[in-house]
Formats: structure tokens, sequence, C-alpha cells
């Protein structure tokens, strides 16, 4: 999410650019939370906010955080790194040694390349789960701070996402 702050007449007024589909699904929830909280209790909301996001939207907020999680992974590995995800050991293998069918290996040479091509498996799955569960930690790390930012800004935001306005400021 992207804060830009816009001169208009004699006032400032904030716009707030949602920068990934995880932000702009999350819009929603913010605000909801943040007005039924404002009316009971004021403007200490951040733990109305854990509890909205994490608890009674658990679903859908794990739903997106998977997906960011999916999308920035796809966008780290490419279609090479992606292509082991989802297959088994053996398919790994399989595939690895078919690229290797024409060079006419020995035997032993034949199973030298599947004892690496199955050590280079587990360690592209290591990597891989390391990195998703890195990725699911920071993107619910930034999660939570869009709705910390949200607070921190003034009540006439004008919210964006890919050039649309989601919220015209007041």
């Amino acid at each position: 999410m992207a804060v830009r702050n816009e001169p208009l007449a004699k006032e400032v007024i904030m716009k707030i650019i949602l920068e990934n589909e995880m932000e702009r699904q999350a819009w929603p929830i913010l605000l909801s939370a943040h007005y039924k909280w404002e009316k009971n209790h004021g403007s200490s909301i951040q733990g109305q906010m854990e509890w909205y996001f994490f608890d009674l939207f658990k679903e859908e907020t794990d739903q997106m955080i998977a997906k960011e999680v999916e999308t920035r992974l796809m966008e780290n590995y490419g279609p090479q790194g992606v292509d082991v995800i989802g297959v088994t050991e053996d398919q790994y293998v399989q595939k690895g040694l078919n690229n290797y069918e024409e060079e006419g290996l020995s035997k032993e040479d034949l199973e030298q390349l599947k004892v690496e091509l199955a050590e280079e498996y587990q360690s592209i799955i290591e990597d891989y789960e390391a990195d998703k569960e890195f990725k699911k930690s920071d993107v619910r790390d930034e999660l939570t701070s869009l709705y910390y930012r949200l607070f921190n800004a003034p009540e006439n935001l004008t919210v964006e996402y890919k050039g649309e306005i989601i919220q015209q400021g007041k």
C-alpha cells in the first residue's frame, strides 16, 4: 500500500493506493471493523482489527494470505522452480532422467544421476517450504501494517486500486 498526500484546494487529502489484490480484499474488512469499533469504543482499534482479521474473518484472511504468498513464490521461483512444486520425488527424478535419455549413460552413472536428482529435489523442496513460511509471516506482517496505517491517517481517505477509486475522500 502506498500513501500519497495530494494538495486539494486548501486542505491535504491523503490517498491510499492499494498495491495488490490482498490489500483490495482486505479494505472492506478494515472499514467494517473500524466503523463498528469507533462507534462503540473510540479510536483504540488495533486489537479489534487483530480480532476481525484473525478470528472473525479468519478463513477469508487465511485465503488472502495464502494467495498472496503463492503469487510471491511464483514471482521468485518462476516457471522452472514451480515445476518442482506439486510433483513427487519420483516424478521429478523421472523428468530429470528424461533429459539424459540420449546420453547413453551406464547403469552406474544412471544410478548416480538418480541419487543427485533426488537430493536436488529434497533441497529445492526444503528451500521452497522455508521460503513459503517466511513469506507467510511477511505477508501477515504487511496485513497488520496495512490496518495500523489506516488509523494513523486522516479521516478523509481516497482509496485507489489499479487506477480505480474504491473510496472517495470527503
